[in-house]
Parts: C-alpha cells; sequence; structure tokens
C-alpha cells in the first residue's frame, strides 16, 4: 500500500543482490544472518550498509572485510549515535580538549518499549544487540581503548534469564589512558527512551539527553509536567538515521571516506567478548592490545 511503482519488495534478497540498478544494500536484519548476506552482496559487487556488528564473531568479520577489500567496495558498520547532532557536538568538543582530558565518561540507555519476548533469542543478547552502541560510543568520544571491564547484570523481566540474557546491566570500564567509564543499559524503562552521555573532566563537563518532541514546561498551583520523551530509538535518532543514511549515499559515489574503520569494529567486538566473560564469572577482565588492533578514531 502506497510503494511507488518503480520499487520491487520482495522477500528474496538475491533480487535485490542481481539488479544492476542497485549500487548499495542495506542489511538490517538480525545479527545471525549479516554474514552469509554481507558476502552475497559483496559477491554481487555492491557496497554495503549493515546495522551492527557485523559478527559475534571476529574471524568472521575480518572474513567480511577481506571480501570487502579484494572487491574494492565498502562495508560500513552502522554505529548511529556517531551521526547524533548531541553526540557528534560532544565528540568534537572532547577531541578538541574542551573538558582536558576526560576523567570520567558515563552513557545511560534504557530502551523503551521493551523488546518483543519472542525477539530476546533471534536478538543476539543485551551485548551483541544493546551494549555495542554504547561502548563504540565510549571508544570514539575518547579516542581510547579500555583494558579492563567489570560487569554485573541480572534478569528483572524472567523470560531474558530463559534465553541466558540479562535485562539490567552495569559496565565498567578502565582506559588505557586512564579515563573511567560507565554504561548503565536496562531494557524497559517505563517513562521513555532515555538515553543520556557525560563527558567530565578538569576543565570541564559536556552532557546530553533526555531528548522530547518539545521542551516546554507548564507550570500551574498543581506544580510542573512537561512532554514526555521520545517512546523509541526511531523517533529519537530519527536526525541520525538520516545522517546515516546520507552518509552511506555519499560513501557509495566517493565523496567521502569511510568512518567506521575495520579496527575499530574489532575493537568494539573485543570489548564485548571481555564484557561477556567479565559477567560470566563475576570478575574484572583485562583486555591487552597490540598497537596494529588499537583504531585511529
Amino acid at each position: 500500500h502506497g510503494i511507488p511503482d518503480h520499487v520491487t519488495v520482495t522477500c528474496d534478497p538475491q533480487i535485490a543482490f542481481s539488479d544492476p540498478a542497485v549500487e548499495g544494500v542495506i542489511i538490517a536484519s538480525s545479527t545471525a544472518s549479516h554474514v552469509d548476506l554481507i558476502l552475497s552482496a559483496i559477491s554481487a559487487k555492491k557496497a554495503v550498509y549493515c546495522e551492527k556488528p557485523i559478527s559475534d564473531c571476529l574471524e568472521k568479520t575480518g572474513l567480511c572485510y577481506r571480501a570487502a577489500a579484494e572487491a574494492d567496495l565498502p562495508l560500513f558498520c552502522a554505529f548511529n549515535r556517531r551521526f547524533d547532532p548531541s553526540y557528534s557536538t560532544i565528540q568534537t568538543q572532547v577531541r578538541a580538549g574542551a573538558v582536558g582530558h576526560v576523567q570520567t565518561i558515563k552513557s545511560v540507555s534504557r530502551d523503551s518499549p521493551i523488546i518483543p519476548l519472542s525477539y530476546i533469542g533471534p536478538s543476539g543478547g543485551i551485548f551483541d544487540d544493546f551494549s555495542v552502541h554504547d561502548i563504540d560510543l565510549l571508544l570514539w568520544v575518547t579516542g581510547d581503548v579500555p583494558v579492563q571491564v567489570f560487569v554485573s547484570g541480572n534478569a528483572q523481566v524472567p523470560e531474558f534469564s530463559k534465553h541466558n540474557d540479562y535485562d539490567n546491566m552495569i559496565i565498567l570500564l578502565n582506559f588505557k589512558q586512564g579515563t573511567l567509564g560507565t554504561i548503565d543499559l536496562n531494557r524497559y524503562s517505563s517513562y521513555g527512551y532515555d538515553q543520556r552521555l557525560e563527558v567530565f573532566g578538569p576543565l570541564g563537563m559536556l552532557h546530553c539527553g533526555h531528548s522530547r518532541p518539545n521542551h516546554v514546561v507548564t507550570s500551574d498551583q498543581s506544580g510542573s509536567n512537561r512532554t514526555p520523551l521520545y517512546y523509541s530509538f526511531p523517533s529519537h535518532y530519527d536526525q541520525a538515521f538520516k545522517n546515516q543514511l546520507n552518509y552511506f549515499v555519499d560513501l557509495v559515489r566517493g565523496r567521502v571516506k569511510l568512518s567506521v574503520t575495520e579496527k575499530m569494529t574489532r575493537a568494539v567486538s573485543k570489548v564485548v567478548q571481555a564484557c561477556k566473560e567479565s559477567v560470566a564469572s563475576g570478575l574484572p577482565v583485562k583486555i591487552t592490545w597490540s598497537e596494529d588492533e588499537i583504531p585511529e578514531y
């Protein structure tokens, strides 16, 4: 309904891959399906935009990037928060020294609404489906990598524990340059989609969050009230997704360079793996990095 005549709707991705008019492919399926779709698209000579993560396996991630390099095609891992105007402004200011050396960085991600219970299993879990956004955000803003993580989590909603998953989690990160980071994750926020970031240093603080459709506060004899937070990620990150899609078009046309490199994607996956080990053992996990593994942010 309402689909233009020139648009083809199909459940078979090979129809898109084989269409010579298609220059780029957007993959927004569950994590487990990414690798096969990426390799098929690259084999068909299509540029690829893939929702994070490329894979929950470092070896398969590397396989995808090697295939893209051999075909001379861009493989773009879509960490959408980098394209959010507030987050990108904070990153630019932090890297310009606005707060001095970052002493602490904190993110809050509380989802709304709760994900469909049928999606808990296929989702890839809270780490690959959810925490990757915040981990990438902290690494990108600081330009640094953690050398130790400690994770504590549990399942407040029983359906998550049935899948050996979590819906309530705190991640503590010790960064190479001395920054301390925290990530506060929850799969359900009753008051709306709660996304916040704070960066603190000796010269000051930068923070953003609590996005709303408007910021009017109404006050009367009964008190004050304001418009609730955005309900979920499509409305909260509306501009970020638009910016990201425009960037991908420019990438396909050769107007910009790849901003999310293989090293950046692999660094996030390496931190995620350490987080999984920490929450399973209940102990801090050290992360060692070779010089070749550390991205240039």
